[in-house]
């Protein structure tokens, strides 16, 4: 299993026009194809990479809680030996399959509750069951939820702007996961 690279930012925001304006027209990344999510947002990228996804927040999202929701790496392993290894570690997580994109979220929370993503090619049979793991583990799952506790706006209470014209932009294709380098055979004399 190898990490290929770092893969998105997602910001929960409930001034989504005003940061999708910010990120296009002063940091250049262009508004793009984003997946039919039910809830508002908008995928900026970078070199035909999304970068920076915003998720439209029911209200401004207060000190106590990470605008920062997650970051999310790209993985290149089996996610099958990648759960293996987070139960093995005591590591909670949950799961989250995007079919459209033909991947699934293995969301985990580190020691102080953060949420890293980390993506993986899905064929549509991984188990999706959570891991909460020990009681000191699930106090770290519960700690990385409050983190993100205010929740997205659904896509039919959206008065954004950028919301309602994400579908004329259309949905990305299904992404490439890097291949996986197989170790070198040592010839022995």
């Amino acid at each position: 299993m190898t990490m290929a690279w770092l893969d998105h930012v997602n910001i929960r925001t409930a001034r989504l026009d005003e940061m999708s304006e910010f990120y296009e027209n002063v940091l250049g990344l262009k508004r793009g194809k984003r997946p039919p999510f039910e809830f508002g947002g908008a995928w900026h990228y970078c070199k035909g990479r999304a970068i920076v996804h915003l998720v439209e927040a029911t209200k401004n999202i207060p000190a106590r809680e990470a605008p920062v929701e997650h970051f999310a790496l790209r993985n290149t392993g089996s996610i099958k030996r990648f759960q293996s290894k987070l139960r093995k570690h005591d590591a909670p997580y949950y799961m989250v399959p995007l079919e459209s994109i033909e991947m699934c979220q293995v969301n985990v929370f580190d020691p102080d509750g953060n949420k890293i993503e980390v993506q993986f090619h899905s064929d549509g049979t991984e188990d999706l069951e959570p891991f909460l793991g020990s009681a000191k583990a699930r106090r770290r799952y519960r700690k990385g939820m409050e983190l993100s506790k205010t929740p997205p706006l659904r896509l039919s209470k959206s008065k954004s702007k950028i919301s309602k014209t994400n579908k004329k932009l259309g949905v990305p294709a299904p992404l490439k996961f890097p291949k996986a380098k197989k170790a070198r055979k040592t010839k022995v004399a």
